[in-house]
């Protein structure tokens, strides 16, 4: 792989994966060792629930314009580490990134200056001084990667995809008989379904919505076993449209005059726009008020002004608008009430409480303040303990297994009382 100036690499596949390229960048280092430095960012090392795949793209993210600008390559491991490769850069612009990274895991104990546990945010390297030592760890690395990548393929052809999204990258060739069978297959088998919920002043629980997803880690074991179907973003982005023209077209089938309740279904900016929603649209007719359509803080990013579009007309025809997708991490960087939804659904995490100061959680109180207690959502709501922490910031609206459990008491009690 050539030097280039602000290269990201990110890419994993049978025979390259950021370790191994990373190693390759070191040894091209090693009669060249001038003006160079390498700088480890220990991601791998933060609280479980701040190093989730999205932390980590966030996280990769804050050092584009470095990238841009300055002879940097960045290398994004398996483990969720990130790696900066240096040449003729001011030590001062790389740790004014840095610093700026370490703001948003300031909740966390190793974002602490100094570092805790005995472990630091950072290790630099410089390449006249310890270029034996980096060399020997990108080989460790390495190793450790083909190890991983062995044990992968070993699980995938042996025991399919187990519980997780294992199993072998998806290509055009594999997507196209996904397609295929996904055409031949009763969408509504795999249909499920989510109650989001509004908590009264009293504690009761009132239904706000139910929303109609497709499990794809179902559809994977339905028609692609074997295949990872989230291992393409791209390709991945194609299948969920397939999904939402089969999703439509499945419920515009339904007789909403009898259907009590909102529903919610999860859409791509580009399904929203199609004609397969046009014909969705006169299908629902005057029942557009009881929907509500979710739509990914990723894709709505992609192409804000297709969104603007299609939020502005969605709502002239009475449909509600969501956006999903949100953390804590994620609303640090924007203002979402600016994008204009009617819900705003922010994702439960531990972060919000763990090492939670009275200035974190005032801060966390404005923001929900200025998105609107009516408009915000508390996503995976998995406990009492998340449903208390909301309430106080004036939060009644959640969705999640916790939430799951209370309906479904509900129902049962509402049941025993006709009995």
């Amino acid at each position: 792989m050539a030097d280039n100036t602000g290269s990201v690499v990110t890419a994993i596949s049978e025979e390259r994966t950021p370790e191994s390229s990373l190693l390759d960048h070191v040894e091209r280092g090693t009669h060249a060792r001038s003006d160079r430095f390498a700088v480890v960012i220990n991601l791998s090392r933060l609280s479980p629930h701040n190093r989730q795949p999205h932390h980590i793209r966030i996280a990769s993210r804050t050092f584009d314009t470095l990238l841009n600008s300055h002879d940097v390559q960045l290398y994004v491991l398996g483990n969720g580490d990130i790696v900066l490769m240096c040449k003729d850069v001011r030590i001062d612009d790389v740790d004014y990134m840095i610093d700026k990274l370490r703001t948003l895991f300031r909740n966390d104990p190793l974002a602490a200056r100094g570092g805790a546990g005995g472990h630091e945010f950072t290790d630099w390297y410089d390449f006249e001084v310890e270029f034996d030592a980096l060399f020997e760890l990108t080989r460790a690395w390495a190793a450790r990667a083909k190890r991983n990548a062995a044990r992968s393929e070993d699980a995938s052809a042996g025991r399919g995809i187990g519980t997780g999204f294992a199993g072998q990258p998806l290509d055009p060739y594999s997507l196209a008989k996904v397609d295929d069978s996904l055409s031949r297959l009763r969408i509504v088998e795999l249909l499920r379904e989510q109650p989001a919920v509004i908590v009264g002043l009293d504690g009761s629980e009132k239904i706000l919505f139910r929303e109609k997803f497709v499990s794809i880690a179902e559809l994977q074991r339905r028609v692609a076993p074997g295949f990872n179907l989230v291992s393409n973003p791209w390709l991945f982005q194609h299948l969920t449209e397939t999904i939402d023209r089969r999703v439509m077209a499945a419920m515009a089938r339904d007789d909403f005059a009898k259907i009590s309740g909102n529903i919610s279904l999860n859409l791509n900016v580009k399904s929203v726009l199609s004609k397969d929603f046009q014909r969705f649209d006169e299908a629902v007719a005057e029942h557009t008020g009881k929907f509500i359509i979710e739509m990914q803080k990723i894709d709505v990013f992609s192409d804000i002004e297709n969104f603007t579009y299609a939020r502005n007309w969605l709502r002239d025809r009475g449909y509600r608008v969501l956006l999903d997708g949100l953390n804590p991490l994620s609303l640090q960087y924007f203002d979402p009430g600016l994008l204009g939804a009617d819900y705003y659904k922010v994702a439960w995490g531990t972060e919000f409480v763990e090492t939670e100061s009275k200035e974190a959680h005032a801060e966390t109180a404005a923001l929900v303040e200025k998105i609107g207690p009516e408009c915000f959502i508390l996503g995976r709501t998995d406990s009492e303990g998340a449903m208390s922490w909301a309430l106080t910031l004036g939060i009644r609206r959640f969705q999640g297994f916790f939430i799951d459990r209370l309906v479904k008491r509900q129902a049962e009690k509402a049941m025993q009382g006709r009995k």
